[in-house]
Formats: C-alpha cells, sequence, structure tokens
C-alpha cells in the first residue's frame, strides 16, 4: 500500500491541471485521509513527499495557492500533536501562505507558534528555518513590525558554539533595527549571541553608539564610514535625525531642565530648528516634557532610558521593594481602623 500511495502522491499533480477547484481539493483530501491512516513506519516519508508535492503543484495556478493552503492545513491538524511531522507540514503552510498573501492566517505571533509545538517542539535548526522563513514571508507581507520580533526570536534561539552561524542574519537586524524610523531603543540587541559575535565590526560599532552615544560620537562614526554606511543601506541624514533624538533623551535623563541653547549646540541645530525638533521628539512618546518658550527651556516630566545597566535594575528592585512594604503598611493600617 506504500508503494501505491507513493506513486499516487507523485502525480497528484496533474488534479491541478484539470478539474475544478472543488474536485481538486475533494482529491487531495482523499489522499490526506489515507496518508493520515498509513502504518506509523510509513507515514513520516508519505507526508513529507505529499508536502513537497502539494506545496509545489498549484504555482503554475495561482488561484490554486488556497486550495494548497486548506489541503496543508487539514494534514497539519489531523496529525498527532507529538507527530515530528507536524513542523514540516507547518513549514510548508508558511511557504504557501506567504505566497498567497494568507500568512495571517497561519501565524499570529510567535507565542502562538510555541503552544502550537509544545508536545513535540521543533530543534533549534528547526527553529531558525522557520523564522527564516517566517521572517521573508512577513517582509513581502508588508508586516514590517512582526518581522522584526521574528527575527529577534531567531536570533534569540542561537548559543555561543554557534553565533558564527548567524552573522549575516544579525547584521540585517541591527541595520533593519537602525533604519526603522520608529525604533529608538537598541539596548536589547546587545545580549544577543550572534550580535556579540560582531564585536569589532563596524555595524556592531554603530549599534553600540546609537544604544550609548550621542551625536557626536556618531558623527565621527560617519566620518570615518561613509562607504561602508552606504554599503549597507543606510540613509546618514536619517540615522542623523534618529541620533538627535536619543542624545536629547539623554539630555533629558541628565537634567529635567534643558536650555534650547544646550540642545542648539550639542544637536547641531540652528537657533529656529530647536522648536520644531523638540515637537517631533515629543511625538516618538519617549519623553513628555513641556517647551517653556520665554525662558527658552525645555522642561523635562519624564523620559525613558535609553538602557538598563545593573545599577538601574538595582534601583527598580528597591523601589518595588518599597512600594510593596507601604502597600503592606497600609493594609495593616486599614486592619487596624476595621477592628472595634
Amino acid at each position: 500500500m506504500e508503494d501505491d500511495l507513493h506513486k499516487i502522491i507523485g502525480v497528484c499533480d496533474i488534479c491541478f491541471q484539470k478539474g475544478n477547484q472543488a474536485d481538486i481539493e475533494s482529491v487531495l483530501n482523499g489522499i490526506v485521509s489515507v496518508v493520515i491512516i498509513s502504518e506509523p513506519d510509513s507515514l513520516d516519508g508519505l507526508v513529507l513527499a505529499l508536502c513537497e508535492k502539494v506545496a509545489k503543484a498549484w504555482e503554475s495556478d495561482q488561484k490554486h495557492g488556497q486550495i494548497a493552503l486548506n489541503v496543508l492545513r487539514l494534514l497539519f491538524f489531523s496529525l498527532s500533536e507529538s507527530s515530528l511531522m507536524r513542523y514540516h507540514v507547518y513549514y510548508h503552510m508558511i511557504e504557501v501562505a506567504g505566497k498567497v498573501g494568507e500568512i495571517n492566517s497561519v501565524f499570529t505571533n510567535t507565542q502562538n507558534l510555541k503552544k502550537i509545538f509544545t508536545a513535540r517542539p521543533p530543534t533549534p535548526e528547526q527553529l531558525q528555518k522557520l523564522y527564516r522563513l517566517l521572517h521573508q514571508c512577513l517582509t513581502d507581507s508588508g508586516m514590517s513590525d512582526d518581522a522584526y520580533k521574528v527575527m529577534l526570536e531567531m536570533l534569540a534561539t542561537y548559543t555561543k558554539e554557534n553565533a558564527s552561524q548567524a552573522r549575516e542574519d544579525a547584521q540585517r537586524c541591527i541595520v533593519a533595527s537602525l533604519a526603522d524610523p520608529n525604533i529608538y531603543l537598541l539596548d536589547h540587541l546587545l545580549p544577543l549571541k550572534p550580535v556579540k559575535f560582531l564585536e569589532g565590526n563596524p555595524i556592531h560599532d554603530l549599534l553600540t553608539i546609537a544604544v550609548y552615544d550621542g551625536l557626536s560620537e556618531y558623527m565621527k562614526f560617519y566620518e570615518d564610514h561613509k562607504e561602508y554606511l552606504q554599503k549597507m543601506g543606510l540613509d546618514h541624514v536619517k540615522l542623523m535625525k534618529k541620533m538627535r533624538i536619543l542624545t536629547l533623551l539623554s539630555m533629558a535623563d541628565k537634567s529635567y531642565e534643558v536650555p534650547f541653547a544646550q540642545i542648539q549646540n550639542e544637536l547641531r541645530l540652528e537657533p529656529q530648528q530647536v522648536e520644531l525638533f523638540v515637537i517631533d521628539a515629543l511625538k516618538t512618546k519617549l519623553m513628555t516634557a513641556r517647551i517653556e518658550q520665554y525662558s527658552k527651556k525645555v522642561l523635562v516630566k519624564s523620559v525613558v532610558k535609553r538602557a538598563l545597566n545593573r545599577n538601574h535594575w538595582i534601583q527598580i528592585r528597591e523601589m518595588l521593594g518599597s512600594w510593596r512594604a507601604n502597600a503592606r503598611n497600609l493594609k495593616d493600617n486599614m486592619h487596624e481602623v476595621e477592628q472595634p
């Protein structure tokens, strides 16, 4: 029976060339129903063969892509949750969904993806392969935020021992982060093993500047690496704007009163540009402040820290401990008041 099924699967692509959509899906669903009741020792080979055939056979006619996706979905949910083959079926589902613009119907987020494979998690290598495909499909679908999150998840799967294998992915992630006008906080990239592997590389130096330093350090980097930035596809003008905002965050973190003159000097702006720049910076929601035109100052109410070091975490722990103690005291006092 196994040989007969392999032969049927080998020619099942002909149904995409003849017959209407309902008949095509019906025939393929019938093949799925037979495959999933096959003997365990032959099931894996049959599932892989069917996946590879269905994932490619529809491409000559785009309208059949949804059929292929439906058939793969049926196969996926027909398999035991502990089956090793579910990963391979899901991989092909993502492949087809990306091509037909249905990625949202297969993938929502990485947390849900991990839940799907709770009973039999993929190996780190399989996850890396899957995340790389997902990143490409999400990027092609214009879902840049989701693509970025998937890229971070992928880089987190690497260890110190195999981080060198993700060198290009890490570099691509850094470039995408720097180029994205909505991403300003980048310290979460530095601990990733593949990013650490890039230490000494200009792209890592630039990332470090974006995390810890200011506009003047960036300008020094730019003077020495003009051709490199161009090669990496990074826009100097956009990077300057990002570094100006990051530098302002650092200034606001040090003092709750920032004079226009200081902003003009450190950010290399003309006097008439300062107020408009501050307004643009406030739109990022990374700081809240009031512009005092009379005294020509920016009065800071709150600001997001660009990077958290060990001392910051200690302060946060102490603050949370203080809040907890205050809440306990409040509860005890209320209990005493309630007693007759």
